[in-house]
């Protein structure tokens, strides 16, 4: 539990520090530019993805396939928004790393495609005369 109170007093001093370093190197308009443009990323994540997901959790659940890996991406996506929307660079490095496809192993199953290919062949001696073909035998 102390160090939950520790982390709420830590994040801000970084944000804050992040905040001064980025400023001394791009610039004060530049960062409250960018700054700007997360809190309007991390908006309209909230505002065109807050009906889709909601009706696509409520179809998988009808549909009887309501999976952990999917709740766990609502979870993250949500989180994601609200930290790029909090001013700071931490949370929005935080943010880009949560959006990743980590964890999502079943979108990257492929159907397997048989190994055998079948037909006829024969065995071709290689000291055999090049110009000879298969066909004159």
């Amino acid at each position: 539990m102390p160090y939950l109170f520790l982390a709420f007093i830590v994040y801000p001093l970084a944000e804050i520090a992040s905040l001064v370093i980025v400023a001394d190197w791009i610039g004060a308009g530049w960062t409250l530019a960018a700054l700007f443009a997360s809190a309007l990323i991390g908006i309209g994540m909230l505002r065109h993805h807050r009906f889709a997901v909601g009706w696509s959790l409520v179809n998988d659940m009808r549909s009887g396939r309501l999976a952990p890996q999917s709740l766990f991406w609502v979870a993250r996506y949500y989180i994601a928004a609200v930290l790029f929307i909090v001013p700071g660079f931490i949370g929005d490095v935080a943010a880009v790393l949560m959006l990743l496809p980590w964890g999502r192993r079943d979108t990257a199953k492929v159907p397997p495609v048989p190994d055998v290919l079948e037909g006829e062949y024969r065995r071709v001696d290689p000291r055999q005369d090049p110009r000879r073909r298969l066909d004159d035998r």
